[in-house]
């Protein structure tokens, strides 16, 4: 029974860490990613938790095989968190199988964080197994 309660942070570490993984190659591996024009922004009021807050998206110009596309972002975000200027430059990922959905490209924190929390997990429970065993 000990040996079970010792192992399982090590199992939820490498669980956090295969799933820090898959969100990379998600966000890396699939997708065309390319440079766009954002030539306006889309507000929209959306409910969350019972309050309205306001989002937006950016509406981006951008090409694709040779075809010139332009449309409002597949994502919305909090007011807040970004500044979409028109007339600047955004990378943006769009979708293979439908090349009017896209999203701007984000820089991979989110799994940075998941993968470097899976291993703290693992060094502390070797930490704590050689300390204490």
């Amino acid at each position: 029974m000990e040996k079970i309660i010792l192992i399982s942070p090590v199992i939820i570490g490498m669980i956090i860490i295969i799933a820090g993984i898959l969100i990379h190659l998600n966000r890396t591996r699939f997708g065309i990613h390319t440079m766009g024009t954002i030539t306006g922004i889309e507000k929209s009021i959306k409910k969350v938790s019972r309050v309205e807050t306001v989002t937006i998206a950016p509406i981006v110009k951008y090409t694709v095989n040779g075809k010139e596309y332009s449309g409002v972002s597949y994502k919305f975000f909090p007011e807040d968190a970004f500044r979409f200027q028109k007339g600047k430059a955004i990378k943006i990922r769009i979708s293979r199988k439908n090349p009017r959905h896209f999203v701007p490209e984000e820089d991979g924190t989110a799994e940075k964080i998941l993968i470097s929390c899976g291993l703290f997990m693992i060094i502390a429970v070797i930490v704590m197994y050689f300390r204490y065993y």
